[in-house]
């Protein structure tokens, strides 16, 4: 959420996951098409993410690596 916060579906994941971990429930496996929406290193392309990163004219390797960048210090 902290690079993609506009990602709707990422929103509705992490309600998901929250229900079923407050339930006790597994949270995977899921579905390419699941991370595809969710995952921000599947999505370097998205422009809401280009927009959080403040990288919308970047390569996606770059927004990839800048993402990458973030997790190892979030």
């Amino acid at each position: 959420m902290s690079v993609d916060p506009h990602n709707e579906d990422l929103a509705a994941r992490v309600k998901e996951v929250e229900a079923k971990r407050a339930a006790g429930v597994p949270t995977v496996p899921t579905t390419v098409a699941n991370e595809l929406a969710t995952n921000p290193f599947c999505r370097p392309h998205a422009a809401s993410l280009r927009k959080t990163l403040g990288m919308e004219n970047a390569e996606d390797v770059a927004v990839f690596a800048e993402t990458r960048k973030r997790k190892d210090n979030f």
